[in-house]
Formats: structure tokens, C-alpha cells, sequence
């Protein structure tokens, strides 16, 4: 039942990039603290043939280390052409561990190399916002709490009108390490006013990826080892390990996960990477399942419904397998796929290796299942 699980998303993906273009699409990351958003950023990178990123805005906490951590990924990648803007600083606890890895690559001189840097961040974000018109959709992927885009759509609430918004956050049935009860999720409650800002606005459509989906986001066992196996024959394979590590060592560990993880073993939970990946196939949401639900986020950070409201988001519930790291697995695959086969040296897309690599695996996976 499993194989032919796999089968039929191999054979929905690859029908799915043979019709699928790139979309210009914002990020907005509060990458360093936790490992999801590099892994997700990583991911988009990998992928120019289905993102078209126009602006990356680094938000929250100590928003210069988490933009250092951005410029040298995009310097791995080759990515100059990609601008980066620094949201408002915060003086906070959050630790941004990750930030080693980057110290030998400044936003000097990643300015040197032929990039860009937006001291304030929110204006270079209201600006590529405006860019967005009934002909040319945008998709923005909420990967941080929604400080940044609360204080531009305050400034001016219609940006959102020509987006597509595809946000990490919330928890509706579910909580932290799959508890029975919901939690307040840490991207909603820590700046509660921008996240009532961002559920009540108008957007073409709003994607959630909550805490009952993204707790099964690890990557481990047999997957996580054939994604150690190309680290030697792939330099976007070691960035990631290496900062991984690097994060893991310096802080990273402490964080809580349903799993036990380290760099050889497997990931904690990478929330943000659904996001991204529910981004890469719309308007496929296979293999999560998601439902349109009236949200509004409380004043003390909660994600409730509210059947009054006219206004729904189609968030993620669950999983299509009963067991939901079947599902979580597929959409590894195809991420961590994605990341060994990304070219750093050409901004193209891959499409069709994509392409060849999925029909190989239908094929491979069909033949097992005739000849068992």
C-alpha cells in the first residue's frame, strides 16, 4: 500500500512540473533560531523553476545575523540577483544559533559580489508588494512571525489583494509534539497584533500549515542516510549538513521535537518546509489534506475558529496516509530530492531532470509491484 502511495505522488508530481511555471514569490524567514527555514529556503533555491523569488525579508529578533545567514546561502547558490531586506530589530531571547556558519561571509561582501541589501526592509517590502497586480499573482511564504508584513498591509491593507499567502503557523486541534489540545504557536502569538493583521486581510487565497500537519515534518532513517550519502558529490548537500551542525552544536539541540535528532540521525521538525512545498505544487495540496476553515487568531495568540466569519483559510489538518509520516515522507522525498539535484552554477530551472527522475521511480516502483 505504501509503494503504490509513492507511485501515485511520483506520477502527480511529475505531471504537475510538466505544467507548472515559476511564480514570483516573496520569503519572509526568521531563518537562524530554529533549522526549518534554512532547509526551506535551501529548498526554494533548488527550485527556480517553480520560485521566482523577488524579495527575501529577514524578520523578527536580531534580523541583520538572520539576513548574514541568507546573503551566504544565496552566495552558494550564485543567487546575487536575489535582494535581501532586514526587518526591524528586536532585542529579544531568541537565539540566533545558526549564525556561526555565516561569520566568514559579511553583507559586505556579499554587497561586493553583486548584491543587494535593504537596510529597511519593510519599505523594499512594500514596494515589491505593489508589484503585484491582477496579471502578475504573487505567492508569499510566511515562514516567521508576521512583524514585517503586519506593519506594511497596516500601512497599506490592499497589498495583499494580488497574493497568494502560504503562512507556517497556528495550531487548531493539535499542539506542540502532536499533544491533544492545541498551543499557541510560536509564529502567531509572538507578535500577536501583525498575525489579526495578517488572518483578517484579503488575500487571492491563504494556505495555513499548522502544528497538526508540520509536527511530523522530520526527515530520518532510510531518507535522511541517502541524503547524507550525496554530501561529498553535492555542495548544496554539505551547506546543508554543515550548518546544520554548526546550529545543532551551538545551541540548536535544546530545542524540543517528537523525535529525537541529531545531524546523522535525522531533523527536528521542519514546519516551514510544508509551507514552501504546498507553495511548489498549487494547486496540488497532495499528500496533506486540507480544509477551509473560518480562523481568526485571539488576543492571547490563539488559533480559533469562528463560523461567522465570511473569510476562510484553507488550512492543514492532516495527512492522506493514517499514518502521517507515510505522507511526511513523500514530501521529504521530493524536497531532499530537489536539494541533491540543485545546480548552484545556473539559475535554471530542472524541470526535466525532475521530470526524468520522478518517471524513473514510477517505472522502478511499477516493475516492483508487477514482478511481487
Amino acid at each position: 500500500m505504501m509503494r503504490k502511495m509513492h507511485i501515485l505522488l511520483a506520477l502527480h508530481l511529475f505531471v504537475l512540473c510538466v505544467f507548472t511555471s515559476s511564480v514570483p514569490t516573496i520569503l519572509d524567514t526568521d531563518i537562524g533560531t530554529a533549522f526549518d527555514d534554512q532547509l526551506a529556503l535551501t529548498f526554494m533555491l533548488a527550485r527556480p523553476d517553480l520560485f521566482d523569488i523577488k524579495l527575501i525579508i529577514c524578520s523578527t529578533s536580531n534580523t541583520t545575523a538572520r539576513a548574514q545567514i541568507v546573503a551566504k546561502t544565496l552566495s552558494i547558490f550564485k543567487r546575487f540577483d536575489i535582494p535581501i531586506g532586514i526587518g526591524q530589530y528586536k532585542d529579544d531571547d531568541n537565539h540566533v544559533y545558526e549564525y556561526r556558519w555565516s561569520e566568514d561571509y559579511s553583507l559586505d561582501q556579499f554587497k561586493k559580489d553583486g548584491g543587494l541589501v535593504f537596510l529597511d526592509g519593510e519599505q523594499a517590502l512594500f514596494d515589491e508588494m505593489s508589484k503585484a497586480s491582477a496579471d502578475n499573482i504573487y505567492h508569499y511564504i510566511q515562514i516567521s512571525p508576521s512583524t514585517s508584513l503586519g506593519n506594511v498591509l497596516q500601512r497599506q491593507p490592499s497589498l495583499s489583494t494580488y497574493m497568494k499567502l502560504f503562512a507556517m503557523g497556528g495550531s487548531i486541534y493539535n499542539g506542540y509534539e502532536n499533544s491533544s489540545s492545541p498551543s499557541r504557536e510560536y509564529n502567531i502569538y509572538y507578535d500577536t497584533p501583525a498575525s489579526q493583521i495578517m488572518f483578517s486581510s484579503n488575500w487571492t487565497y491563504f494556505s495555513l500549515s499548522t502544528l497538526d500537519c508540520t509536527n511530523f515534518m522530520q526527515f530520518y532513517g532510510p531518507l535522511w542516510k541517502n541524503f547524507l550519502s550525496h554530501r561529498s558529490s553535492s555542495r548544496i548537500v554539505n551547506m546543508v549538513i554543515e550548518s546544520f551542525t554548526i546550529w545543532y552544536n551551538d545551541g540548536g539541540k535544546i530545542l524540543p521535537s517528537t523525535l529525537p535528532y541529531t545531524p546523522e540521525l535525522g531533523t527536528p521538525e521542519m514546519y516551514d518546509a510544508l509551507a514552501a512545498y504546498l507553495a511548489s505544487i498549487y494547486t496540488s495540496v497532495k499528500p496533506a489534506v486540507l480544509t477551509f476553515l473560518p480562523l481568526f487568531v485571539t488576543d492571547d495568540g490563539y488559533t480559533r475558529e469562528n463560523q461567522t466569519l465570511n473569510r476562510k483559510i484553507d488550512a492543514c489538518l492532516k495527512f492522506e496516509t493514517s499514518d502521517p509520516y507515510i505522507s511526511t515522507e513523500q514530501i521529504g522525498s521530493f524536497i531532499l530530492e530537489s536539494i541533491i539535484r540543485a545546480n548552484p552554477n545556473t539559475n535554471e530551472g530542472h524541470c526535466l531532470s525532475s521530470n526524468m527522475y520522478f518517471l524513473i521511480f514510477l517505472l522502478i516502483n511499477i516493475f516492483y509491484i508487477v514482478m511481487v
